[in-house]
């Protein structure tokens, strides 16, 4: 019986993956593990064989433009053959949407876990936070030392003026749905134009690279899988990515590395002088502060919506007892400009 008649015809896709030669004149099943408001997932199995199947929402914000990211997901995963970034291969992409109405993809399935916040005994507990950090940070910066041009990725991306144009676009996306004041949001806006690094380098940029993103191999000496959802990948500065990481991870977890290596280490995998690193991580914060509102006044729109777990640890403190208000919201993505000035001089003196 087909679950989800809108968004799978089994009829077709049978015989779609039959000319794919992915299974032939068997029987073929469709499991839904994601359901998000841009694409949706599906494993699909035939036999002892499984895939994963990837396809934008049912009621997308833009039906082309939707088709368009599952065309440039499947062209960034493809690219990463035959490189050191841990992915799942992409298998084949369809664009004809008379197979079940809209572009999709399909790429091998990769077993394994995505970390949680504290990291599960399965995934070798809080003592394996050392490795999975070192890891994420490898294979990030791998990442970085893609030749995009060379893997036919030129297209995918404008990297002049990227920086440039980072602080009015979120600002606009923020205006465009903020309901109330957020105090130091303009400060911080400003601070960030007037400190904008002179110089830039482009490359392939995730986009959203973040443990929630991530898939390991289960015991205790857990290793990375896939870096998965590449539907946010694009041409600009790799360092956007490494300041988000960076200001994501807890380097007061005695279990983690130190600050110093974290940066040496994607340094010397990139190949790349991590300059002004710290106007990377106040733009990777204002970034997400800017999408987490938008997030906020859905939720207060409609209580029934539901939200990632990562959004969620956000927006619903331990124990469900409250909404986080903008104002704290964007606390919680920006923290202390002042703490944040201070990073960034000490990146500047190479001592981050």
């Amino acid at each position: 019986m087909n679950l989800f008649p809108e968004l799978i015809d089994e009829n077709s896709l049978r015989e779609w993956f039959d000319t794919q030669g992915l299974g032939r004149d068997e029987e073929i099943f469709f499991e839904r593990v994601k359901a998000g408001e841009s694409n949706e997932v599906f494993i699909v199995k035939r036999s002892d064989n499984f895939w994963v199947l990837r396809r934008p929402s049912l009621v997308p914000l833009s039906f082309d433009g939707s088709n368009r990211i599952m065309e440039r997901e499947f062209r960034f995963q493809s690219a990463l053959e035959g490189t050191k970034v841990p992915h799942a291969k992409a298998i084949s992409l369809c664009t004809d949407i008379s197979v079940t109405g809209s572009f999709f993809y399909v790429m091998e399935w990769v077993d394994g876990l995505v970390p949680s916040d504290p990291i599960p005994e399965e995934l070798g507990g809080t003592d394996a936070y050392y490795e999975i950090s070192i890891q994420l940070l490898s294979a990030l910066g791998e990442l970085a030392s893609i030749d995009y041009e060379n893997s036919g990725l030129a297209d995918l991306g404008r990297p002049e003026g990227f920086l440039e144009r980072q602080v009015g676009r979120w600002k606009s996306q923020l205006d465009s749905y903020q309901k109330r004041e957020i105090p130091g949001i303009d400060d911080v806006a400003k601070w960030l134009d007037e400190n904008r690094p002179k110089n830039s380098i482009s490359g392939i940029m995730h986009g959203d690279y973040n443990f929630h993103n991530m898939l390991f191999s289960r015991g205790r000496n857990t290793s990375l899988l896939a870096v998965l959802d590449w539907e946010n990948a694009t041409i600009g500065d790799p360092l956007m990515d490494l300041g988000y990481l960076m200001g994501t991870l807890n380097f007061e977890n005695k279990n983690m590395p130190t600050r110093s290596q974290a940066v040496s280490l994607w340094a010397d995998r990139s190949g790349i002088k991590p300059d002004s690193l710290g106007w990377y991580v106040v733009m990777s914060k204002f970034k997400l502060a800017c999408m987490l509102e938008g997030v906020y006044v859905r939720q207060v729109e409609d209580a029934t919506r539901e939200t990632t777990p990562f959004s969620a640890n956000i927006l619903k403190p331990t124990g469900g007892r409250r909404r986080m208000s903008a104002k704290e919201i964007f606390s919680v993505a920006c923290g202390s400009p002042r703490e944040e000035r201070k990073e960034l001089m000490l990146s500047r003196s190479g001592r981050n």
